[in-house]
């Protein structure tokens, strides 16, 4: 399960994403213990946010 699941966050970095309050963003960084939790950047922007910190925040949507 952990290899699939690191397969899995691997192949994610760099894929967009919708997020709950309708933002797009990109994924920068997966953290090996969050991995469903990980950093993004907002598309248009220089603001980065780490799922795994801004609980308030999630992925909706892999685009």
């Amino acid at each position: 399960m952990k290899t699939l699941l690191s397969s899995f966050a691997n192949f994610s970095i760099g894929s967009r994403v919708k997020l709950n309050n309708g933002f797009i963003a990109e994924i920068i960084f997966i953290d090996a213990s969050s991995q469903t939790r990980p950093v993004i950047k907002i598309k248009d922007s220089d603001q980065i946010i780490n799922l795994g910190i801004n609980r308030e925040l999630y992925i909706e949507e892999i685009l």
